[in-house]
């Protein structure tokens, strides 16, 4: 918490197989100048303030940083743990010294060599590297200070890191902060109740030997029958439970629970502390009088952990290089860094039962956080200074603490530990190697089986199954992927909202059948999507079909017992109505998000031709419609059977450790549940989802009249921020260049590579150099319905909509420069750059599947002419490799292959047919979130022309509008067909 990790990443190869690569060396002397000689100019750290200070606004109204800044703000305040973490500029600038003064200070202070710690992740050979890290960052002055991390607290008899690092009188968390509630009104609506105990740093070496906080985390969190979780779920007094390390710092950490209450929770939250320390004082005692049990628990946890470390896939190497450098402080032996947290010993119950001593009232802060609570009837609120979240806090009441303590269980609510799991998977065999070909393949052979396609093993009118059978991978896992498309799911919002109802009682109903099965590797999930129902399962293979068997069973039961009423299954309709609160506030809670993602959500609600308004949601779950006609549990059992079990078309894929018969079984399985009951849906039925075309400017007079003729954005959607303490404003300027049809693989290719400029040259400009706002960014904008462009967001606390638009037209005016100046050698530079990104290999099975799966479902709504294209990416890259030959040869997809200065003349082209100011083909939208502050400016612009500020205007402007054509570019031609 206290650490800084610098960490990059760079795309390079070795040009000698004994070299480190030219850019790596590079990089490695410009990052460690960093520390050695740093420049510190003073425009550059002006900058920065106000980048920080555009963060702390960002951050207001976001719940979690005024809840973390609390936090810090109630801790003892001559603990460093207290400082303002993020800063604004108004701290930073009345430190009594100039900024800059004080980052020499602190560099002196702090970037010495014995608390840093370097790692580099590179494919070239260890002691070329060795040589290149000692000329760099072997400039460095040598330090002979110790480490923070190596001071002890003699005072501490156990946990020798526990309050060593600062002064050991003076703990984050004493007697002053502890013992006590704190109720909290946050911003957004929700209900959560935290119970926190101050316990030893992570980081302790007493504590890293065994973990005892693993097991005991574990049985906090656990959701099997008689535990905390099921009691409290099955009396719909809460949403979600969660345990574990909150806060971990170098000489403390916060440890404790998390609940998610339902309203009825939230009522009875005297009930649920209750039982929360029942079930710690259950602990507790196991811990005391069944030793051997506690052991067992976490000797499994310690065999999933091995199995998981043996069978790990490759990660993110930035990530791991990141990690690394942190565990070096220490880990000092590689294997212990590899292995990280799967290296545990032995059960020590003294150590544990230390631990737990900790889970005491006492030593505990509970803090209620409540959006339904009435600040007005009280005048003992406090007001934290920095992020302005409302509070009171008073000690915890005499008599709880007594009976918290107690280890005596209420008789009515049977708390009692899990059994042990038999889910943890024995049999690692992998089928590849059943037929004995893997013995002789050649590492070419192995390499052409990874970039192999799935095999189509099954088909029907509305179903296709595939397969692939892992052979380069080689980890015992398996992934099964399941598309439902059924037009019943998104044909109104009340059926859309009756199927994610359905989504969250499954999976909640669910716990008691797979919980074990998801600790022990396995994961499971149900999703409902406008084209319908997606189920996924991964994990060990050996129990995987069986496991999929219950899933898929349990979906259909489900539904049985819906229709049959909340009579008949009352705790069924118990579960059904928290579903439904709980996807009611978060539905009303979307609209309260960061201005620049309501500004998205307002573009698609213009771009996209058929998307359901969130109000029109919420009016199913409350208001009106909801009082005349109730969601019920009946109708939602008949309207998700009408999507699982009605008109459907079905795709599948087994892939990973699993042989074909398995993978029939599967396909046997989704037959008899999904396929038998149902009927075929036609092309004809299936969901379409088609994007809008926006007006040219030429059009948007058409439609608006001549007062939009000299505006660049002739169309803009605007909305006033629905929370009072929002500072923010954001705009998101998208520009619509076409469909897959009218650009092909060659335009696509254009737009990836225009928008990869645009962003770095965006974040220069507008972040960076006018420092506009901490969120900017340009991206290639997709939208349902395959229409293709360019989105270019700005959120600022300090800039209206007005001037964001200013400022953006003003860049791309900037950034079409940029492109005329860019010599064809950059160009060619930055093609390669994106061919690479296209091409990059997968690095593990779960990155294959995803790259296939995506394939396939990309079919989901098309014709059933159009097949999968497994090597899309490989043909789209390939208009982007370039000749410097006389461009005669062709792409793979038929098209004249360019030379680096048709490539630059094809970017400018574009660029001033589609995006600049005065381009005939600009389709352009702008989509504005006004503060609060600005509200005068808000309705002012209201009654504008071409300005929309109601869902009601917007879909009245989008009946003027046609749709671009939804044929996929990847498609095989009409002619190759005949052919």
């Amino acid at each position: 918490m206290e650490d800084t990790n610098y960490y990059f990443s760079i795309t390079t190869q070795a040009i000698e197989s004994e070299n480190v690569s030219e850019g790596l060396v590079g990089a490695l002397d410009r990052f460690s100048q960093f520390f050695i000689a740093p420049r510190f100019e003073e425009s550059m750290a002006e900058r920065e303030l106000r980048a920080i200070d555009s963060e702390y606004r960002n951050g207001k109204t976001s719940d979690a940083w005024r809840n973390y800044q609390l936090l810090k703000s109630i801790a003892n305040q001559k603990h460093p743990f207290s400082n303002f973490g993020c800063g604004n500029y108004e701290t930073l600038m009345s430190a009594g010294q100039p900024p800059i003064d004080l980052l020499r200070l602190f560099l002196k202070k702090y970037y010495t060599t014995s608390n840093m710690r370097l790692a580099v992740v590179s494919s070239g050979p260890l002691d070329s590297l060795q040589k290149v890290v000692e000329e760099t960052f072997g400039q460095l002055p040598y330090s002979n200070h110790p480490p923070r991390r190596e001071k002890y607290n003699p005072n501490s008899l156990l946990f020798p890191r526990e309050n060593a690092v600062y002064n050991p009188n003076e703990p984050a968390f004493g007697k002053e902060q502890l013992g006590k509630i704190r109720e909290v009104i946050p911003l957004l609506e929700s209900r959560t109740l935290k119970v926190q105990f101050a316990t030893p740093p992570m980081a302790d070496p007493v504590l890293r030997a065994t973990r005892p906080h693993r097991v005991i985390s574990h049985l906090l969190g656990h959701e099997s029958k008689g535990s905390l979780h099921c009691i409290l779920n099955d009396l719909n007094l809460i949403t979600t439970l969660t345990s574990g390390t909150a806060i971990d710092a170098s000489d403390f950490s916060l440890f404790g629970l998390t609940l998610y209450l339902t309203p009825k929770g939230m009522e009875q939250k005297d009930l649920i502390m209750d039982l929360v320390f029942q079930w710690i004082c259950l602990i507790r005692d196991t811990a005391v009088k069944s030793p051997k049990l506690m052991a067992e628990y976490h000797n499994e946890l310690r065999q999933i952990s091995a199995t998981n470390f043996k069978f790990r896939e490759n990660g993110d190497p930035t990530d791991f290089c990141s990690t690394a450098a942190e565990l070096l402080f220490d880990d000092g032996r590689p294997n212990e860094i590899l292995a990280s947290g799967s290296l545990v010993k032995d059960y020590d119950p003294l150590i544990a039962n230390a631990f737990l001593e900790r889970l005491s009232p006492e030593n505990a802060m509970v803090t209620i956080i409540n959006s339904a609570i009435d600040e007005e009837d009280h005048d003992d609120w406090n007001i934290e200074p920095r992020y302005g979240a409302k509070y009171r806090e008073y000690e915890m009441p005499t008599e709880k603490l007594g009976q918290w303590k107690s280890s005596e269980a209420n008789g009515n609510l049977k708390l009692h530990l899990p059994d042990l799991n038999r889910y943890i998977p024995t049999d690692f065999s992998l089928r590849c190697d059943d037929d004995g070909q893997n013995q002789v393949m050649s590492i070419s052979d192995k390499d052409e089986c990874r970039r192999a396609a799935p095999v189509l093993i099954e088909q029907g009118p509305n179903f296709k199954f595939y397969h692939k059978l892992d052979r380069f991978w080689r980890v015992p896992k398996s992934f099964i992927r399941v598309s439902i498309v059924s037009p019943e799911a998104y044909s109104s919002p009340r059926s859309m909202t009756l199927s994610r109802i359905y989504e969250r009682v499954l999976n909640d109903d669910l716990n008691s059948f797979l919980y074990d099965a998801s600790l022990a590797g396995c994961s499971y999930r149900l999703s409902c999507t406008p084209s319908g129902y997606k189920v996924s399962m991964k994990g060990y293979s050996e129990k995987l079909v069986f496991l999929f068997d219950t899933l898929t069973s349990r979906m259909l039961s489900l539904l049985d017992e819906l229709e049959a009423g909340k009579d008949t299954n009352p705790a069924l309709s118990s579960k059904f109505e928290k579903a439904k609160e709980s996807l009611l506030r978060e539905t009303k809670n979307y609209r309260l998000d960061a201005p620049h993602e309501v500004a998205n959500y307002n573009s698609r609600l213009l771009l996209e031709e058929n998307v359901w308004f969130l109000d029109e949601y919420i009016d199913e779950m409350e208001r009106d419609d909801a009082h005349n006609k109730p969601l019920k549990m009946e109708e939602c059992g008949e309207t998700v059977r009408k999507g699982l079990n009605g008109r459907l078309k079905l795709s599948s894929l087994c892939i990973g450790n699993i042989d074909e018969e398995s993978a029939k079984k599967v396909g046997g399985i989704i037959s008899q549940r999904f396929l038998n009951p149902s009927r075929v849906l036609r092309d004809s039925e299936a969901p379409i989802f088609k994007s809008v075309r926006l007006p040219t400017r030429d059009e948007a007079i058409l439609i608006f009249g001549q007062n939009v003729a000299g505006e660049s954005i002739p169309v803009k959607v605007q909305e006033l921020a629905r929370s009072p303490s929002e500072e923010n404003c954001a705009v998101e300027v998208t520009f619509q260049a076409g469909c897959d049809l009218t650009l092909g693989y060659e335009g696509i290719g254009i737009i990836d590579l225009i928008s990869h400029l645009a962003y770095l040259s965006a974040y220069n400009k507008l972040r960076t150099q006018e420092q506009l706002g901490y969120i900017v960014s340009a991206f290639t904008r997709k939208t349902a319905g395959s229409s293709w462009g360019l989105s270019v967001v700005v959120q600022s606390s300090n800039s209206s909509p007005l001037v964001l638009e200013d400022r953006i037209e003003n860049w791309l005016q900037l950034f079409r420069r940029e492109l005329e100046d860019m010599t064809v050698e950059a160009i060619a530079m930055e093609a390669r750059g994106m061919v690479g990104q296209l091409l990059e290999e997968n690095t593990r099975l779960s990155q294959e599947v995803g790259s296939v799966w995506g394939e396939i479902v990309a079919t989901d709504t098309c014709h059933e002419a159009i097949s999968p294209v497994f090597d899309r990416l490989k043909r789209l890259s390939d208009e982007l490799v370039l000749t410097t030959e006389e461009p005669s040869e062709r792409t793979k997809n038929g098209n004249p292959r360019k030379s680096p200065e048709q490539l630059k003349k094809a970017l400018l082209d574009f660029f001033d047919k589609y995006y600049a100011t005065d381009a005939p083909e600009r389709r352009v939208v702008s989509s504005r979130v006004y503060s609060r502050s600005m509200k005068d400016e808000y309705e002012s612009t209201s009654a504008q022309a071409g300005v929309l500020s109601s869902y009601s205007s917007i879909r009245y402007f989008k009946n003027h509008l046609s749709t671009w054509p939804i044929i996929a570019y990847w498609r095989e031609k009409i002619e190759d067909n005949q052919a």
